[in-house]
């Protein structure tokens, strides 16, 4: 008796599996997995840590002569590490947002003034606080938040600092950004 396989009809070929995942096709499975999770869940930080294209921590620079340890002297830093102007508008607008996290100046969220997160397993120094991150210091805080910044979610905050003319446009940006789910609310103000 003779042996022989059997074959698909030619019009179901196209969908028999033709072997194995290439690892370039399952790191590209993984990708997009680990992208959903970020999108459905809901933490800026994990959809940050998924597609960060923005800034690399070791090219943000922190300024010298910084104040990292009040909140005027960290909105300065944090708009000159931006490398955004340096006006009363952006100043104002930083600083309540400051106020309004509440984080990074004598409580739980150490060195994080905007409590910014990381999702699971990013691997970021510091602990997890209650409701926000704990850096090891300044600087650290500093650079993350700007990492973060610049990972594509936050473009309109970005472009309103680079304006540099409008206060209550940056508030409007950090409202309708994912940045709180509260949307504080949408009473986030400031003046120039």
């Amino acid at each position: 008796m003779a042996s022989y396989s059997y074959r698909l009809p030619r019009k179901y070929r196209k969908y028999a599996r033709k072997g194995r995942l290439t690892d370039k096709q399952a790191l590209g499975a993984v990708v997009v997995i680990v992208a959903v999770a970020a999108a459905s869940s809901g933490h800026k930080a994990v959809a940050g840590a998924v597609h960060h294209t923005g800034a690399s921590l070791t090219s943000i620079v922190v300024p010298g002569n910084s104040d990292l340890n009040n909140p005027d002297g960290w909105a300065h830093a944090l708009l000159a590490a931006l490398d955004d102007p340096q006006t009363s508008c952006n100043f104002n607008a930083v600083t309540e947002w400051e106020a309004r996290e509440g984080g990074g100046f004598g409580n739980q969220a150490a060195y994080n003034p905007l409590n910014t997160n990381p999702g699971p397993g990013a691997g970021w120094p510091g602990y997890s606080a209650i409701g926000a991150w704990a850096f090891p210091d300044a600087a650290t805080g500093l650079r993350y938040t700007v990492m973060v910044l610049n990972n594509g979610d936050y473009g309109a905050i970005l472009a309103a600092l680079r304006a540099g003319n409008n206060a209550q446009a940056v508030c409007d940006a950090i409202e309708n950004s994912p940045w709180a789910a509260s949307h504080y609310d949408y009473t986030l103000t400031a003046n120039c």
